[in-house]
């Protein structure tokens, strides 16, 4: 391995991609493996090297972020933090000032910006038991917003001024503070309208940035249509290399998708270790309540922290929906009449009580309720204990009810509606390989439905073990 160049050396060269405007090569040249770090303990020394050899305009940054790197290297985090801060808004400034957009100097921008929100998370992780743990966050914050208001001035700067608009919404994430970020989101939107300006013209790291925490903000705000459209555009850009940026997107989409009745393939969730959706997945897809109850449990704390709980508690109703598909379709089977739309309660209240522990009244509940919302089409009839259903589409897609289909690519995705619940088939394998739907064993359980003459005991049917 090569040693570090001098310090003058390091100089003339940061001087050179300067005078190139080639931001990537600077990154290049600062990371801390060819800095002299040998060479960073006297100060004096440091600011007038860099001076003289990195010019006046712009020696001054480097000075300062080959300081803060002395001090991360010393331990003395306070002053790191300090040097990261004063180092960027100097940058900040000269990106101000430069002629232009300026977006070779976004680059420095996003590491100096990482640089201070690193510093500032360690020194609260320190003093996390104190009551403000989060002063150094919040000293950030304003430095941040100060910023901001800078840029928002500046219509030449849009890539700068997304950007540190992205430190600030992940900074209130953090810090529980969700309703100032409407105010952000607002005052960009505001000003990229003025101008006519796109932001997924922007950088790529800018714009999958804004957009999956803009996407984020939607979830928190129940917007769903919104956060899948953000989410799904910061997805399929977001380069493939980047797998823990592309898990973190998924994390917040897979339950965007869940509400619009698109499931995620097994395939996609152990790409990314989302095994937290894997059980939940198939209990909407298989219409079983009990185990989308089980696995909601006990991944409860983790969709708490995430901010998708409630989101993903809706989607009880989508699995009430499937396990109601199933029941009709295996009535009208069992009946050999696939044009029946007359049917008897009792095989829904049965299966309800057993999935859920519903009595006859919290049955009709669920039921009114999922006609009420468009997941059924039909109607209960109270005085004959039956079930109405429509004629034409008694179950709508997820997607449908006034709500527009998604039309961003989604790879390896499957749509609810191509869901069809399996025969008994399975069941007639005589092995354990196979799972049964919930609805299929329920039915087969359920009382017969007298009126129409089928007999109890002609629906017993042989169910294989759930497969595990």
């Amino acid at each position: 391995m090569a040693s570090p160049p001098s310090l003058s050396s390091l100089c003339a060269s940061f001087r050179r991609h300067i005078e190139k405007e080639d931001g990537a090569a600077i990154i290049q040249l600062l990371q801390p493996s060819r800095l002299p770090m040998q060479e960073l303990h006297n100060a004096s020394l440091v600011q007038d090297i860099c001076t003289r050899h990195g010019g006046e305009v712009y020696g001054e940054v480097l000075s300062l972020y080959l300081l803060c790197m002395g001090a991360k290297a010393s331990g003395t985090i306070v002053r790191e933090l300090e040097l990261a801060c004063t180092c960027l808004k100097t940058w900040v400034q000269r990106y101000i000032e430069f002629e232009g957009s300026g977006l070779w100097m976004t680059p420095l921008m996003i590491h100096l910006s990482g640089m201070a929100r690193r510093a500032a998370a360690q020194l609260d992780q320190m003093k996390k038991s104190e009551a403000n743990s989060d002063a150094f966050l919040k000293k950030l914050v304003e430095i941040h917003r100060e910023m901001f208001q800078k840029l928002n001035k500046e219509k030449t700067k849009r890539a700068g001024h997304v950007w540190v608009c992205c430190e600030l919404l992940r900074a209130y994430f953090s810090l529980d503070q969700i309703s100032q970020c409407s105010f952000l989101l607002n005052a960009v939107c505001q000003s990229l309208n003025k101008d006519g300006f796109n932001p997924t013209n922007l950088p790529k790291a800018i714009a999958v940035t804004f957009f999956f925490y803009w996407g984020k903000h939607c979830v928190f705000n129940h917007d769903l249509r919104e956060a899948d459209e953000k989410l799904s555009w910061a997805f399929n850009n977001c380069p493939a290399k980047s797998r823990s940026n592309r898990r973190m997107i998924l994390r917040y989409l897979v339950p965007c998708k869940l509400r619009i009745g698109v499931l995620p393939t097994q395939e996609l969730l152990q790409q990314y270790d989302l095994g937290m959706f894997v059980d939940i997945v198939r209990a909407i897809r298989e219409g079983n309540l009990k185990l989308f109850i089980e696995k909601m449990e006990e991944q409860a704390p983790d969709f708490i922290k995430m901010g998708t709980y409630l989101p993903m508690m809706k989607l009880k109703f989508m699995v009430l929906r499937n396990l109601c598909r199933g029941v009709h379709r295996e009535i009208r089977r069992r009946l050999d009449d696939r044009t029946a739309h007359k049917l008897d309660l009792a095989p829904f209240e049965h299966i309800f009580e057993w999935q859920d522990g519903c009595d006859a009244d919290e049955t009709a509940n669920l039921l009114s309720t999922l006609i009420y919302q468009g997941a059924m089409k039909g109607y209960l009839s109270h005085e004959h204990r039956k079930l109405v259903f429509a004629k034409d589409t008694p179950f709508p897609p997820p997607s449908s009810g006034g709500r527009r289909r998604s039309t961003v690519e989604w790879p390896h995705m499957l749509r609810l509606t191509n869901y069809s619940l399996r025969t008994d088939a399975a069941a007639r394998c005589g092995c354990h390989r196979h799972a049964v739907p919930a609805a299929t064993a329920a039915v087969a359980a359920a009382p017969a439905d007298a009126a129409a003459g089928v007999q109890q005991g002609n629906l017993s049917i042989h169910v294989c073990a759930p497969k595990k």
